[in-house]
């Protein structure tokens, strides 16, 4: 996939994943593979103070306005697909930060969501970096477990040993 730049809008990291569908697709691939924050830089590696900079790499529903071509072009291709996105939403009274993946089957329909547990890096800026690692300070750990999925003619989900 390479990498997502900062400055890269979601419409032309959308296009790319789409393409990358198409490719697979056309090679006899059954599922593809995205990496976690697929859908925007990997932006722990930045120490933002503004939140709603930070909220702007956040999805609110999946899919949404701009992810939702990305579905149908999987339910068109007939093409599964697992990608990882930074997830906002409102549970418990307040508002949550999930590094989360999704799987989608080859209808374009979501059949799972794992929300990652164990969170590297640290919580606090420290300005003698270059870049941060910041997953503690943006997201909160997961509160789904490790569930599974009988779909795509298998069992798949996110093992933890």
């Amino acid at each position: 996939m390479g990498p997502v730049g900062r400055a890269e809008t979601r419409a032309e990291t959308i296009r790319r994943h789409k393409e990358l569908l198409r490719q697979a697709k056309s090679r006899g691939c059954d599922l593809v593979v995205f990496p976690e924050l697929a859908f925007t830089t990997f932006f722990p590696r930045w120490f933002l103070e503004d939140d709603p900079e930070v909220d702007s790499f956040f999805e609110r529903e999946m899919p949404g306005p701009q992810t939702a071509g990305l579905f149908e072009e999987a339910a068109r291709l007939a093409i599964g697909f697992c990608i990882g996105y930074a997830e906002l939403v409102e549970e418990r009274g307040s508002k949550q930060r999930f590094n989360t993946a999704i799987l989608v089957d080859k209808s374009g329909q979501i059949v799972g969501k794992y929300r990652k547990v164990h969170l590297p890096g640290h919580a606090d800026y420290r300005p003698e970096r270059r870049f941060q690692h910041l997953e503690k300070l943006y997201f909160q750990p997961g509160d789904l477990g490790f569930p599974v999925w009988r779909t795509l003619g298998g069992v798949m989900g996110n093992v933890h040993l």
